[in-house]
């Protein structure tokens, strides 16, 4: 139904809650939280917020053989490269980056949240750099330089190749059935998983 009555005009410009993508300059840590997935799976999440209280968050997960990681010396280089990204964070605010071993990751990431809470209040301005995953949402890169305090006066954060400025766009998959197939019209669905190439890995 339209009306003249009730038809109403709006010049208040639109702010999204989540921060724009590129470098983003006088950002502070909100959130250090560790929780765990209905499935059992543990994860580290880490959100920052800006003066505009847009917000920006990552994810880190335990990492696990697959495809693409199928030997323990490759499983232990992807943990080396992950533990990198997260000690980026506590570089951030340490003068001196603490001595720390693990023997699994859950240990990690709460040893992680330990050292970062107390941060949170501190509200020490950092730039960060932020980008869309391959579904369009915005979420803190982990490729390269991309966190650093505010206090570097020549950033050293770089935007990649793989480091999407611009949203993807995700077309709806459409299913078609071959008349002259022998399969009576079964098709096999196509899901996010078997679409999925190592391109898609967060790494």
């Amino acid at each position: 139904m339209y009306s003249t009555k009730t038809a109403t005009v709006s010049n208040e410009e639109f702010v999204s809650n989540y921060m724009p993508v590129g470098k983003n300059d006088n950002v502070t840590l909100k959130e250090v939280n560790v929780n765990k997935t209905q499935n059992g799976r543990d994860f580290l999440e880490i959100v920052f917020s800006n003066k505009n209280d847009q917000t920006a968050k990552m994810t880190f997960w335990k990492n696990e053989k697959n495809m693409w990681i199928k030997t323990d010396e490759e499983l232990q280089h992807r943990d080396d490269q992950q533990f990198g990204q997260i000690l980026q964070l506590i570089d951030s605010f340490y003068e001196t980056r603490p001595e720390a071993e693990f023997n699994n990751f859950l240990e990690m990431i709460n040893w992680v949240k330990d050292k970062l809470t107390p941060m949170i209040e501190v509200k020490k301005d950092l730039r960060i750099k932020v980008v869309y995953d391959n579904k369009g949402y915005t979420k803190v890169s982990t490729l390269g330089i991309f966190v650093e305090p505010m206090t570097v006066t020549e950033s050293q954060i770089k935007v990649f190749k793989k480091d999407l400025l611009e949203r993807p766009v995700v077309a709806d998959i459409e299913s078609t059935t071959d008349p002259l197939s022998t399969s009576n019209g079964v098709t096999t669905p196509t899901t996010e998983d078997s679409t999925k190439s190592a391109d898609d890995l967060p790494f």
